[in-house]
């Protein structure tokens, strides 16, 4: 197996990256790329600035290792490949050329091109189905990687229907299907992830889009990549890879010395072309979240997206009410003004929090209460049926608590 890996960023090469038989994963950008850019430049990760030396920082290992599933998943995935579990290197070896953002990783000197293996409907609904067991159509291969727990399946819309991206050509949706594991905390999860995301829409929160499709009997939530548009891909970076986080450690801790929230609108927020408005944005997310008792709002739920090295928060994703559905689910993800545990989180909370970045009481309040009256808009416009009208319900109970 290669030790080393070339690494494109929107199809230009930035540099490799090393496994050697004993330390850590090295990062070496690019001669040319520096020169370039200059030192200091934020092409690939807000943990990762430009250098000329050889890099071999736990944020190498980090940056790299959240490109790729957690869990059963991940599991999944190494055993195929006969991979030791936690070998990162090893797995992007395999399935780093499609990853989140304009990131690919590739054996070969030359960026892959790829190609779509068109799918018939049946096919189509094979591959669905059959999650979480992931397999390829026929004359495809698994070489695609994004992060998360969830079972899902990257493809790719085209004008005839579905296509299975192969060698590194881009996909454009995700399909997650309902779990079929009769255990699960949480019955009919997509279905409520796709209320909240239609929520967030409807009152002027930016979000991914998602719909719900059957395959088969199987009802699945498919969703529209942000970071695919126009043919082309976006660069983006989740919360943990821009504070140099290990997937495992996605839950804030409650001894961290400044809140994770605070340190992205220190660092990330002020390389915004905006910095005032990047605040903003990301207190309308975080006030979002809470309304909707989104327990899940950990580090690898919030992101990024890069544009030659000036940051703007990306839209809304994953984002479910299983606070509401399942009182278990209490935990925040992210500490707000110290306090991360649903339950006992308020207006007050928010505001402390939101100070702590550089806003003003006044200009928090400001923002507060526009997603409060925008999320309180949303629910004249969104289907309510008598599976989300109890959420629904404490949704707006929060958002009157809050003002």
């Amino acid at each position: 197996m290669t030790d080393v890996l070339n690494l494109w960023l929107h199809g230009e090469h930035l540099g490799t990256v090393q496994q050697p038989r004993t330390g850590r994963t090295r990062l070496r950008f690019s001669d040319d790329v520096v020169q370039q850019w200059g030192i200091g430049t934020r092409l690939l990760s807000y943990s990762l600035p430009m250098t000329n030396r050889r890099l071999d920082t736990e944020d190498v290992a980090n940056f790299l290792d959240n490109l790729l599933p957690e869990g059963a998943v991940r599991a999944q995935f190494e055993q195929r490949y006969r991979l030791r579990p936690g070998d990162a290197f090893g797995l992007l070896t395999q399935i780093g050329v499609e990853c989140a953002g304009a990131v690919q990783l590739t054996v070969d000197d030359v960026p892959p091109d790829g190609r779509l293996v068109p799918l018939t409907d049946a096919e189509t609904t094979r591959i669905v189905t059959e999650l979480p067991t992931l397999s390829a159509p026929e004359g495809g291969t698994l070489s695609a990687s994004l992060g998360g727990v969830q079972s899902k399946v990257l493809l790719t819309r085209t004008d005839d229907g579905w296509a299975w991206p192969a060698a590194g050509v881009m996909s454009t949706h995700i399909i997650k299907p309902e779990p079929t594991d009769p255990h699960v905390p949480i019955r009919r999860i997509i279905e409520y992830e796709h209320w909240a995301m239609s929520l967030a829409a409807a009152a002027g929160i930016p979000a991914a889009r998602t719909e719900l499709m059957r395959f088969g009997d199987r009802l699945a939530l498919v969703v529209e990549r942000y970071d695919r548009a126009g043919g082309r891909r976006l660069h983006q970076e989740d919360f943990a890879q821009a504070l140099g986080i290990r997937a495992g450690d996605k839950y804030e801790a409650t001894d961290e010395p400044a809140s994770r929230l605070s340190r992205i609108a220190d660092g990330p927020g002020l390389e915004a072309q905006d910095p005032a408005s990047f605040r903003r944005e990301l207190l309308r997310l975080v006030t979002f979240n809470l309304l909707v008792g989104n327990g899940d709002a950990h580090a690898k739920n919030y992101s990024l997206i890069l544009r030659d090295g000036v940051f703007e928060l990306a839209p809304a994703y994953d984002v479910a009410p299983v606070f509401y559905v399942n009182p278990r689910f209490s935990d925040f993800g992210m500490r707000l003004a110290g306090q991360r545990n649903l339950r006992y989180l308020n207006g007050t909370h928010l505001l402390d929090e939101a100070v702590q970045w550089g806003m003003s009481r006044q200009q928090a309040q400001d923002v507060v209460a526009e997603t409060v009256e925008g999320v309180r808009g949303g629910l004249e416009r969104v289907s309510i049926d008598d599976l989300v009208e109890p959420i629904a319900d404490r949704v707006l109970s929060r958002a009157v608590s809050l003002l």
